[in-house]
């Protein structure tokens, strides 16, 4: 192989894991904004989060860190897979129920971008189904 196509293909390689990466850290400032929002409002803390919320947002970050889907999809209520435990999940589901709309307020462009993502996922979903 020349220098030039082994050098092309590093550079390609770095950049998908500069992108994963990116993505992975603004899914984990997403959930930890939204367990903040959660907890400031059910729980009232400030600035600390609750001893449960706490555990929520490790469990979280801990599910988003090893994610090896984290290159195709675009965010875990799209995902085909559902790594979370059955009581972690509603806890996680109760979080986005509350904190979602309240994000409009906090954070409306994660919201846009959310949704135009979700959108834009879901259309392709259907293309690949009608293909089969």
């Amino acid at each position: 192989m020349s220098k030039t196509l082994c050098s092309d293909m590093l550079f390609l390689y770095e950049r998908n894991v500069m992108k994963v990466e990116k993505k992975r850290k603004q899914e984990l400032q997403i959930i930890e904004q939204m367990i903040h929002l959660y907890c400031r409002g059910k729980h009232g803390q400030k600035k600390e989060l609750c001893e449960e919320c706490e555990e929520l947002f490790q469990y979280a970050k801990a599910r988003i860190e090893k994610c090896p889907f984290m290159k195709e999809k675009t965010f875990c209520s799209n995902c085909r897979v559902h790594c979370y435990k059955s009581d972690m999940r509603v806890k996680i589901k109760e979080v986005m129920r509350y904190s979602g709309p309240r994000m409009m307020l906090v954070k409306p462009h994660l919201v846009l971008l959310h949704a135009y993502h979700s959108i834009k996922y879901k259309r392709k979903q259907k293309r690949e189904e009608h293909k089969k």
